[in-house]
Protein backbone atom coordinates (compact mmCIF):
# COMPACT_ATOMS: atom_id res chain seq x y z
CA UNK A 1 0.00 0.00 0.00
CA UNK A 2 1.07 3.46 -0.53
CA UNK A 3 2.07 5.70 2.43
CA UNK A 4 -1.52 7.85 2.90
CA UNK A 5 -2.83 3.81 2.78
CA UNK A 6 -0.45 3.01 5.68
CA UNK A 7 -1.42 5.97 7.49
CA UNK A 8 -5.02 5.29 7.20
CA UNK A 9 -4.73 1.77 8.79
CA UNK A 10 -2.25 3.15 11.59
CA UNK A 11 -5.36 5.55 12.42
CA UNK A 12 -7.46 2.44 12.16
CA UNK A 13 -5.36 0.32 14.29
CA UNK A 14 -4.60 2.84 17.32
CA UNK A 15 -8.53 3.19 17.37
CA UNK A 16 -9.50 -0.28 17.92
CA UNK A 17 -6.68 -1.55 20.15
CA UNK A 18 -7.38 1.80 22.39
CA UNK A 19 -11.74 0.58 22.38
CA UNK A 20 -12.91 -0.08 25.84
CA UNK A 21 -16.14 -2.07 26.88
CA UNK A 22 -18.83 -0.83 29.20
CA UNK A 23 -16.28 -2.15 32.23
CA UNK A 24 -13.39 -0.01 30.99
CA UNK A 25 -11.16 -2.87 29.59
CA UNK A 26 -9.96 -2.78 26.30
CA UNK A 27 -11.54 -4.85 23.91
CA UNK A 28 -8.86 -6.40 22.34
CA UNK A 29 -6.46 -7.79 24.89
CA UNK A 30 -3.05 -6.59 25.05
CA UNK A 31 -1.70 -9.84 24.12
CA UNK A 32 -3.52 -9.86 21.13
CA UNK A 33 -2.77 -6.31 20.22
CA UNK A 34 0.22 -7.36 17.27
CA UNK A 35 2.88 -4.12 17.19
CA UNK A 36 2.69 -2.57 13.43
CA UNK A 37 5.91 -3.01 11.30
CA UNK A 38 6.31 -0.47 8.63
CA UNK A 39 8.47 -1.81 6.15
CA UNK A 40 9.43 0.41 2.74
CA UNK A 41 12.11 2.27 1.28
CA UNK A 42 13.80 5.38 3.04
CA UNK A 43 12.47 9.09 2.70
CA UNK A 44 9.02 8.45 1.29
CA UNK A 45 7.66 9.44 4.85
CA UNK A 46 7.17 6.84 7.60
CA UNK A 47 7.87 9.26 10.34
CA UNK A 48 5.68 11.61 8.96
CA UNK A 49 2.69 9.76 8.75
CA UNK A 50 3.18 8.37 12.80
CA UNK A 51 3.07 11.56 13.92
CA UNK A 52 0.32 12.65 11.78
CA UNK A 53 -1.35 9.48 12.78
CA UNK A 54 -0.45 10.44 16.29
CA UNK A 55 -2.27 14.01 16.12
CA UNK A 56 -5.18 12.79 14.42
CA UNK A 57 -6.23 9.83 16.74
CA UNK A 58 -5.57 12.64 20.09
CA UNK A 59 -2.99 10.62 21.92
CA UNK A 60 0.60 10.76 22.69
CA UNK A 61 3.96 9.91 21.15
CA UNK A 62 7.28 8.63 21.99
CA UNK A 63 9.79 8.42 18.93
CA UNK A 64 12.95 7.06 19.15
CA UNK A 65 15.34 5.77 16.27
CA UNK A 66 17.03 2.80 17.48
CA UNK A 67 20.15 2.93 15.98
CA UNK A 68 21.31 5.86 17.70
CA UNK A 69 21.05 4.02 21.25
CA UNK A 70 23.04 1.50 23.06
CA UNK A 71 21.96 -2.05 24.44
CA UNK A 72 21.84 0.04 28.13
CA UNK A 73 20.39 2.88 27.21
CA UNK A 74 17.29 0.25 26.04
CA UNK A 75 17.29 -2.41 28.54
CA UNK A 76 18.55 -0.27 31.55
CA UNK A 77 21.57 -0.63 33.51
CA UNK A 78 22.17 -4.41 35.79
CA UNK A 79 22.22 -3.64 39.28
CA UNK A 80 22.10 -6.76 41.90
CA UNK A 81 19.08 -7.57 43.95
CA UNK A 82 18.82 -9.77 47.17
CA UNK A 83 16.23 -12.00 46.73
CA UNK A 84 14.73 -15.40 49.02
CA UNK A 85 13.81 -18.83 46.84
CA UNK A 86 12.66 -21.73 49.59
CA UNK A 87 14.34 -20.03 52.38
CA UNK A 88 17.83 -19.61 50.80
CA UNK A 89 18.93 -15.39 49.75
CA UNK A 90 20.74 -15.54 46.86
CA UNK A 91 21.79 -12.37 44.49
CA UNK A 92 20.00 -11.82 41.38
CA UNK A 93 20.63 -9.07 38.47
CA UNK A 94 17.76 -7.32 37.65
CA UNK A 95 17.62 -3.85 35.52
CA UNK A 96 17.06 0.00 35.52
CA UNK A 97 13.82 1.09 33.77
CA UNK A 98 15.17 1.45 30.23
CA UNK A 99 15.06 5.19 28.98
CA UNK A 100 12.46 4.68 26.30
CA UNK A 101 9.64 3.04 28.60
CA UNK A 102 10.72 5.90 30.87
CA UNK A 103 9.93 8.51 28.26
CA UNK A 104 6.37 6.31 28.10
CA UNK A 105 5.73 7.64 31.39
CA UNK A 106 6.96 11.04 31.49
CA UNK A 107 4.71 11.60 27.92
CA UNK A 108 1.86 10.05 29.82
CA UNK A 109 2.66 12.50 33.13
CA UNK A 110 3.51 15.58 31.24
CA UNK A 111 0.48 15.60 28.17
CA UNK A 112 -1.64 14.08 30.64
CA UNK A 113 -2.43 11.44 28.39
CA UNK A 114 -2.98 7.65 28.59
CA UNK A 115 -2.62 6.02 25.52
CA UNK A 116 -0.57 6.71 22.54
CA UNK A 117 2.01 5.30 19.87
CA UNK A 118 5.63 4.52 20.73
CA UNK A 119 7.41 4.35 17.31
CA UNK A 120 10.86 2.83 16.80
CA UNK A 121 12.61 3.82 13.89
CA UNK A 122 15.16 1.64 12.00
CA UNK A 123 14.35 -1.27 13.80
CA UNK A 124 15.95 -3.58 11.75
CA UNK A 125 19.08 -1.97 11.66
CA UNK A 126 20.69 -2.39 14.94
CA UNK A 127 24.24 -4.16 15.96
CA UNK A 128 24.51 -7.62 16.63
CA UNK A 129 24.64 -6.53 20.40
CA UNK A 130 20.49 -4.97 20.47
CA UNK A 131 18.87 -7.28 18.44
CA UNK A 132 18.40 -9.58 20.60
CA UNK A 133 16.17 -7.36 22.16
CA UNK A 134 14.23 -5.81 19.19
CA UNK A 135 13.13 -9.28 18.95
CA UNK A 136 12.00 -9.13 22.22
CA UNK A 137 10.56 -6.05 22.24
CA UNK A 138 8.77 -7.46 19.13
CA UNK A 139 7.34 -10.46 20.74
CA UNK A 140 6.76 -9.23 24.15
CA UNK A 141 6.34 -5.52 24.06
CA UNK A 142 9.07 -5.38 26.59
CA UNK A 143 12.37 -3.87 27.01
CA UNK A 144 14.63 -5.44 29.41
CA UNK A 145 12.10 -6.37 32.64
CA UNK A 146 9.94 -3.53 31.82
CA UNK A 147 6.70 -3.68 30.11
CA UNK A 148 5.16 -0.98 27.74
CA UNK A 149 2.22 0.58 29.34
CA UNK A 150 -1.00 -0.50 28.60
CA UNK A 151 -2.97 1.43 26.31
CA UNK A 152 0.24 2.47 23.85
CA UNK A 153 0.55 0.67 20.56
CA UNK A 154 4.37 -0.02 19.26
CA UNK A 155 4.83 1.26 15.85
CA UNK A 156 8.30 0.06 14.40
CA UNK A 157 9.88 1.28 11.24
CA UNK A 158 12.58 0.11 8.59
CA UNK A 159 14.25 -0.33 5.47
CA UNK A 160 14.14 -3.46 3.22
CA UNK A 161 17.67 -5.08 3.20
CA UNK A 162 18.13 -3.98 -0.84
CA UNK A 163 18.08 0.06 0.51
CA UNK A 164 20.51 -0.60 3.93
CA UNK A 165 23.39 -2.74 4.09
CA UNK A 166 23.23 -2.79 7.78
CA UNK A 167 18.80 -3.62 7.70
CA UNK A 168 18.11 -7.52 8.62
CA UNK A 169 15.14 -9.60 7.53
CA UNK A 170 13.24 -10.59 10.22
CA UNK A 171 12.51 -14.42 10.96
CA UNK A 172 9.37 -16.22 10.61
CA UNK A 173 8.98 -16.53 14.56
CA UNK A 174 8.67 -12.48 15.20
CA UNK A 175 6.99 -11.75 11.35
CA UNK A 176 4.22 -13.89 13.08
CA UNK A 177 3.88 -12.01 16.21
CA UNK A 178 3.78 -8.14 14.43
CA UNK A 179 1.54 -7.00 12.09
CA UNK A 180 3.20 -6.03 8.90
CA UNK A 181 2.46 -3.30 5.94
CA UNK A 182 4.60 -3.48 3.23
CA UNK A 183 4.49 0.36 2.34
CA UNK A 184 5.12 1.40 -1.72
CA UNK A 185 6.53 4.24 -3.71
CA UNK A 186 3.30 5.75 -5.00
CA UNK A 187 3.78 9.42 -6.92
CA UNK A 188 -0.07 10.04 -7.03
CA UNK A 189 -0.27 9.76 -3.09
CA UNK A 190 2.32 12.03 -2.34
CA UNK A 191 1.45 14.55 -5.16
CA UNK A 192 -1.94 14.49 -3.27
CA UNK A 193 -0.05 15.38 0.58
CA UNK A 194 2.15 17.72 -1.53
CA UNK A 195 -0.92 19.64 -2.63
CA UNK A 196 -2.39 19.62 0.20
CA UNK A 197 1.07 20.94 1.71
CA UNK A 198 2.05 23.79 -0.53
CA UNK A 199 5.21 21.96 -1.92
CA UNK A 200 6.96 24.44 -4.35
CA UNK A 201 5.11 24.99 -7.48
CA UNK A 202 8.65 24.23 -9.87
CA UNK A 203 8.82 20.81 -8.16
CA UNK A 204 5.14 19.64 -8.45
CA UNK A 205 5.01 20.94 -12.07
CA UNK A 206 8.65 19.12 -12.79
CA UNK A 207 7.13 16.08 -11.23
CA UNK A 208 4.06 15.97 -13.24
CA UNK A 209 6.07 16.09 -16.39
CA UNK A 210 8.80 13.71 -15.19
CA UNK A 211 7.08 11.36 -12.48
CA UNK A 212 9.91 8.26 -12.93
CA UNK A 213 12.29 11.03 -11.32
CA UNK A 214 10.02 11.53 -7.97
CA UNK A 215 12.03 8.47 -6.45
CA UNK A 216 15.33 6.87 -7.72
CA UNK A 217 18.06 4.95 -5.98
CA UNK A 218 20.63 3.20 -7.80
CA UNK A 219 23.75 1.45 -5.84
CA UNK A 220 26.86 1.97 -8.70
CA UNK A 221 30.61 1.30 -8.44
CA UNK A 222 30.89 4.25 -6.08
CA UNK A 223 28.52 6.34 -4.49
CA UNK A 224 24.94 5.30 -4.52
CA UNK A 225 22.74 8.32 -6.07
CA UNK A 226 19.06 8.73 -4.55
CA UNK A 227 16.16 10.98 -4.77
CA UNK A 228 13.87 10.22 -2.08
CA UNK A 229 10.00 12.04 -1.58
CA UNK A 230 12.13 13.65 1.82
CA UNK A 231 14.27 15.36 -0.24
CA UNK A 232 11.91 16.65 -3.00
CA UNK A 233 10.10 18.04 0.72
CA UNK A 234 12.80 19.75 1.98
CA UNK A 235 14.73 21.49 -1.52
CA UNK A 236 11.01 23.49 -1.32
CA UNK A 237 11.23 25.03 1.60
CA UNK A 238 14.83 25.93 0.81
CA UNK A 239 13.87 27.31 -2.78
CA UNK A 240 10.67 29.32 -0.80
CA UNK A 241 13.43 30.75 1.53
CA UNK A 242 16.05 31.59 -0.99
CA UNK A 243 13.10 32.75 -3.39
CA UNK A 244 11.94 35.30 -0.16
CA UNK A 245 15.85 36.58 0.21
CA UNK A 246 16.20 36.46 -3.83
CA UNK A 247 19.27 34.19 -3.18
CA UNK A 248 19.74 32.29 -6.56
CA UNK A 249 19.68 28.42 -6.28
CA UNK A 250 21.94 26.70 -8.89
CA UNK A 251 22.43 22.91 -9.71
CA UNK A 252 24.89 22.58 -6.51
CA UNK A 253 22.48 23.91 -4.10
CA UNK A 254 19.90 21.52 -5.29
CA UNK A 255 22.57 18.72 -5.25
CA UNK A 256 22.40 19.44 -1.35
CA UNK A 257 18.87 17.73 -1.68
CA UNK A 258 18.93 15.66 -4.73
CA UNK A 259 21.03 12.92 -4.73
CA UNK A 260 21.27 12.43 -8.15
CA UNK A 261 23.91 14.18 -10.79
CA UNK A 262 21.39 13.55 -13.96
CA UNK A 263 18.05 14.56 -11.65
CA UNK A 264 19.73 17.45 -10.13
CA UNK A 265 20.73 18.96 -13.61
CA UNK A 266 17.15 18.29 -15.26
CA UNK A 267 15.52 19.62 -12.37
CA UNK A 268 17.94 22.79 -12.56
CA UNK A 269 17.52 23.68 -15.79
CA UNK A 270 13.69 23.31 -15.59
CA UNK A 271 13.56 25.69 -11.99
CA UNK A 272 15.18 28.01 -14.30
CA UNK A 273 12.69 28.02 -16.95
CA UNK A 274 9.97 28.14 -14.41
CA UNK A 275 11.30 31.15 -13.12
CA UNK A 276 11.45 32.72 -16.75
CA UNK A 277 8.19 30.95 -17.16
CA UNK A 278 6.86 33.22 -13.90
CA UNK A 279 7.85 36.58 -15.39
CA UNK A 280 6.72 35.95 -19.14
CA UNK A 281 3.16 34.91 -17.97
CA UNK A 282 2.23 36.71 -14.55
CA UNK A 283 0.05 34.33 -13.14
CA UNK A 284 -1.60 37.01 -10.80
CA UNK A 285 -2.62 39.05 -13.95
CA UNK A 286 -4.22 36.37 -15.51
CA UNK A 287 -6.50 35.57 -11.97
CA UNK A 288 -7.03 38.95 -11.58
CA UNK A 289 -8.04 39.88 -14.85
CA UNK A 290 -6.41 43.48 -14.91
CA UNK A 291 -4.34 42.99 -18.11
CA UNK A 292 -5.27 44.65 -21.02
CA UNK A 293 -6.85 42.91 -24.25
CA UNK A 294 -3.39 43.03 -26.04
CA UNK A 295 -1.75 41.61 -22.89
CA UNK A 296 -3.81 38.78 -22.49
CA UNK A 297 -3.99 37.62 -25.92
CA UNK A 298 0.05 38.00 -25.71
CA UNK A 299 -0.25 35.75 -23.02
CA UNK A 300 -2.49 33.30 -24.68
CA UNK A 301 -0.84 32.92 -27.68
CA UNK A 302 2.82 31.96 -25.34
CA UNK A 303 0.90 29.26 -23.91
CA UNK A 304 -0.66 27.90 -26.71
CA UNK A 305 2.97 27.75 -28.85
CA UNK A 306 3.90 25.92 -25.31
CA UNK A 307 5.70 22.74 -24.90
CA UNK A 308 4.54 20.20 -22.33
CA UNK A 309 6.72 21.19 -19.98
CA UNK A 310 6.18 24.86 -20.29
CA UNK A 311 2.64 24.37 -19.94
CA UNK A 312 2.34 22.36 -17.00
CA UNK A 313 4.54 24.80 -15.36
CA UNK A 314 2.43 27.49 -16.05
CA UNK A 315 -0.31 25.30 -14.92
CA UNK A 316 1.24 25.13 -11.49
CA UNK A 317 1.52 28.43 -11.37
CA UNK A 318 -2.01 29.21 -11.46
CA UNK A 319 -2.72 26.65 -8.91
CA UNK A 320 -0.56 28.15 -6.71
CA UNK A 321 -1.75 30.59 -6.57
CA UNK A 322 -5.15 29.51 -6.45
CA UNK A 323 -4.37 27.74 -3.55
CA UNK A 324 -3.53 30.92 -1.80
CA UNK A 325 -6.40 31.98 -2.70
CA UNK A 326 -8.68 28.99 -1.39
CA UNK A 327 -6.75 29.08 1.59
CA UNK A 328 -7.33 32.24 2.57
CA UNK A 329 -11.00 32.00 2.37
CA UNK A 330 -11.10 28.74 4.60
CA UNK A 331 -8.79 30.73 7.14
CA UNK A 332 -11.20 33.18 7.33
CA UNK A 333 -14.40 30.59 6.79
CA UNK A 334 -12.73 28.67 10.02
CA UNK A 335 -12.57 31.71 12.14
CA UNK A 336 -15.65 33.21 11.50
CA UNK A 337 -17.70 29.85 12.64
CA UNK A 338 -15.60 29.84 15.72
CA UNK A 339 -16.30 33.55 16.03
CA UNK A 340 -19.99 32.23 16.24
CA UNK A 341 -19.22 29.68 18.66
CA UNK A 342 -18.47 31.81 20.87
CA UNK A 343 -21.03 34.37 20.65
CA UNK A 344 -23.71 31.80 20.74
CA UNK A 345 -21.64 30.13 24.36
CA UNK A 346 -21.62 33.51 26.00
CA UNK A 347 -25.38 34.23 25.08
CA UNK A 348 -26.01 31.00 26.20
CA UNK A 349 -24.12 31.84 29.88
CA UNK A 350 -26.15 33.34 32.80
CA UNK A 351 -25.29 36.79 33.64
CA UNK A 352 -22.76 36.95 36.56
CA UNK A 353 -23.13 41.24 37.07
CA UNK A 354 -25.33 43.81 35.55
CA UNK A 355 -22.49 44.82 33.09
CA UNK A 356 -22.20 42.67 30.24
CA UNK A 357 -18.91 43.89 28.98
CA UNK A 358 -17.86 42.90 32.69
CA UNK A 359 -19.19 39.51 31.86
CA UNK A 360 -17.36 39.04 28.57
CA UNK A 361 -14.42 39.85 29.68
CA UNK A 362 -14.56 37.00 32.19
CA UNK A 363 -15.75 34.66 30.08
CA UNK A 364 -13.02 35.79 27.63
CA UNK A 365 -10.37 35.02 30.91
CA UNK A 366 -12.00 32.09 30.95
CA UNK A 367 -11.03 31.09 27.62
CA UNK A 368 -7.68 32.10 27.77
CA UNK A 369 -7.04 29.79 30.96
CA UNK A 370 -8.32 26.98 29.15
CA UNK A 371 -6.53 27.37 25.60
CA UNK A 372 -3.03 27.72 28.28
CA UNK A 373 -4.07 24.43 29.67
CA UNK A 374 -4.73 22.59 26.39
CA UNK A 375 -1.38 24.34 24.95
CA UNK A 376 0.53 23.38 28.36
CA UNK A 377 -0.42 19.24 27.90
CA UNK A 378 -0.09 19.85 24.44
CA UNK A 379 -3.85 19.15 23.40
CA UNK A 380 -4.22 21.58 20.07
CA UNK A 381 -2.22 21.89 17.26
CA UNK A 382 -0.05 24.97 16.51
CA UNK A 383 -2.77 26.20 13.52
CA UNK A 384 -5.97 25.47 15.97
CA UNK A 385 -3.60 27.44 18.43
CA UNK A 386 -3.02 30.18 16.53
CA UNK A 387 -7.24 30.42 15.79
CA UNK A 388 -7.80 30.60 19.15
CA UNK A 389 -5.89 33.20 20.59
CA UNK A 390 -6.75 35.42 17.35
CA UNK A 391 -10.56 35.08 17.88
CA UNK A 392 -9.79 35.78 21.43
CA UNK A 393 -7.63 38.90 20.48
CA UNK A 394 -11.03 39.80 18.20
CA UNK A 395 -13.60 39.17 20.94
CA UNK A 396 -11.40 41.77 23.21
CA UNK A 397 -10.97 44.62 20.82
CA UNK A 398 -14.77 44.34 20.15
CA UNK A 399 -15.25 44.42 23.61
CA UNK A 400 -13.51 47.38 24.36
CA UNK A 401 -15.49 48.92 21.83
CA UNK A 402 -18.48 48.28 23.86
CA UNK A 403 -16.94 49.71 26.83
CA UNK A 404 -16.08 52.93 24.66
CA UNK A 405 -19.98 53.10 24.03
CA UNK A 406 -21.14 52.46 27.64
CA UNK A 407 -22.44 49.36 26.61
CA UNK A 408 -24.24 47.40 30.00
CA UNK A 409 -26.95 45.94 28.53
CA UNK A 410 -26.50 41.74 27.65
CA UNK A 411 -29.36 42.03 24.88
CA UNK A 412 -27.88 45.51 23.29
CA UNK A 413 -24.13 44.25 23.42
CA UNK A 414 -25.40 40.60 21.74
CA UNK A 415 -27.20 42.98 19.01
CA UNK A 416 -23.89 44.73 18.19
CA UNK A 417 -21.69 41.51 17.97
CA UNK A 418 -24.24 40.35 15.56
CA UNK A 419 -23.85 42.86 13.33
CA UNK A 420 -20.24 42.79 13.92
CA UNK A 421 -20.11 39.08 13.01
CA UNK A 422 -22.46 39.83 9.92
CA UNK A 423 -20.05 42.24 8.49
CA UNK A 424 -17.23 39.05 9.38
CA UNK A 425 -20.06 37.09 7.07
CA UNK A 426 -19.95 39.63 3.97
CA UNK A 427 -16.04 39.56 3.44
CA UNK A 428 -15.67 35.66 4.15
CA UNK A 429 -18.49 35.92 0.78
CA UNK A 430 -16.34 38.44 -0.67
CA UNK A 431 -13.21 36.48 -0.41
CA UNK A 432 -15.52 33.55 -2.01
CA UNK A 433 -16.88 35.58 -4.91
CA UNK A 434 -13.13 36.77 -6.03
CA UNK A 435 -11.96 33.34 -5.73
CA UNK A 436 -14.65 32.23 -7.90
CA UNK A 437 -13.94 34.49 -10.05
CA UNK A 438 -9.83 33.62 -10.21
CA UNK A 439 -11.04 29.58 -10.53
CA UNK A 440 -12.71 31.27 -13.71
CA UNK A 441 -10.06 32.93 -15.39
CA UNK A 442 -7.98 30.58 -14.36
CA UNK A 443 -9.73 27.51 -16.75
CA UNK A 444 -10.76 30.32 -19.45
CA UNK A 445 -7.34 30.99 -19.82
CA UNK A 446 -6.42 27.24 -19.97
CA UNK A 447 -8.97 26.59 -22.33
CA UNK A 448 -6.50 28.66 -25.22
CA UNK A 449 -4.57 25.85 -24.90
CA UNK A 450 -7.18 23.16 -26.29
CA UNK A 451 -9.53 22.62 -23.87
CA UNK A 452 -8.98 18.92 -22.11
CA UNK A 453 -5.67 18.31 -23.07
CA UNK A 454 -3.64 16.27 -20.24
CA UNK A 455 -2.32 19.55 -18.43
CA UNK A 456 -6.00 20.24 -18.16
CA UNK A 457 -6.50 16.89 -16.20
CA UNK A 458 -3.65 17.69 -13.89
CA UNK A 459 -5.22 21.20 -12.87
CA UNK A 460 -8.78 19.53 -12.27
CA UNK A 461 -6.76 16.62 -10.24
CA UNK A 462 -4.79 18.89 -8.63
CA UNK A 463 -7.70 21.30 -7.40
CA UNK A 464 -9.66 18.03 -6.00
CA UNK A 465 -6.67 16.75 -4.46
CA UNK A 466 -6.23 19.98 -2.28
CA UNK A 467 -8.03 20.39 1.05
CA UNK A 468 -8.80 24.18 0.97
CA UNK A 469 -10.32 24.06 -3.07
CA UNK A 470 -12.07 20.80 -2.43
CA UNK A 471 -13.54 22.95 0.47
CA UNK A 472 -14.32 25.89 -1.18
CA UNK A 473 -15.60 23.94 -4.40
CA UNK A 474 -18.06 22.26 -2.00
CA UNK A 475 -19.33 25.19 -0.20
CA UNK A 476 -19.52 27.39 -3.72
CA UNK A 477 -20.10 25.26 -6.30
CA UNK A 478 -18.05 26.00 -10.03
CA UNK A 479 -19.80 25.83 -13.03
CA UNK A 480 -15.85 26.12 -15.01
CA UNK A 481 -15.10 23.53 -12.95
CA UNK A 482 -17.75 20.91 -12.62
CA UNK A 483 -17.93 21.35 -16.62
CA UNK A 484 -14.73 20.00 -16.98
CA UNK A 485 -14.53 17.46 -14.44
CA UNK A 486 -17.63 15.97 -16.13
CA UNK A 487 -15.82 16.23 -19.54
CA UNK A 488 -12.75 14.18 -17.63
CA UNK A 489 -14.70 11.99 -16.23
CA UNK A 490 -16.73 11.15 -19.55
CA UNK A 491 -13.02 11.17 -21.65
CA UNK A 492 -11.54 8.65 -18.41
CA UNK A 493 -14.51 6.38 -19.33
CA UNK A 494 -13.87 6.03 -23.13
CA UNK A 495 -10.20 5.30 -22.11
CA UNK A 496 -11.12 2.40 -19.86
CA UNK A 497 -13.36 0.97 -22.15
CA UNK A 498 -10.73 1.29 -24.97
CA UNK A 499 -7.96 -0.50 -22.40
CA UNK A 500 -10.54 -3.41 -22.38
CA UNK A 501 -11.55 -4.34 -25.51
CA UNK A 502 -7.83 -3.62 -26.28
CA UNK A 503 -7.08 -6.48 -23.43
CA UNK A 504 -10.19 -8.61 -25.01
CA UNK A 505 -8.62 -8.52 -28.76
CA UNK A 506 -5.51 -9.48 -27.11
CA UNK A 507 -6.20 -12.38 -25.50
CA UNK A 508 -8.67 -13.57 -28.95
CA UNK A 509 -12.45 -13.14 -26.34
CA UNK A 510 -15.21 -12.42 -28.40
Amino acid sequence: MNIQQAKEEIIHTVKIYTEKDEAGNYRIPPVHQRPVLLIGPPGIGKTAVIRQAAEECGVGLVAYTITHHTRQSAVGLPVIREKEYQGRKVQVTEYTMSEIIASVYECMEKEQVREGILFIDEINCVSETLAPTMLQFLQNKTFGTHRVPRGWVIVAAGNPPEYNKSAKNFDIVTLDRVKTIQVEIDFGAWRAYAARRGIHGAILSYLAVKPQNFYYIEQGRGDREFVTARGWEDLSVLLEAYEREQIPAGEDTIREYIHCGRIAGDFAVFYGLYLRYRQEYDPGSILRGDADGKERERQAELYRKAGLDERYGVVQMLLSALCDAFCGWKEKMLDQKRRRELCRQFESMPAETENACTDLEKFLDHGEHVLEVKDTHRLITEEELGREERILRDFRKETGRLREKRIRSRREALGILEAWLDEKDREEKEMAREAGQMLDRAVAFLETGGGEGPEMGYFMTALTQTGAAADFLGAYPNEAYGRHLEALAVTGEEEELKRKILEADRAGEP
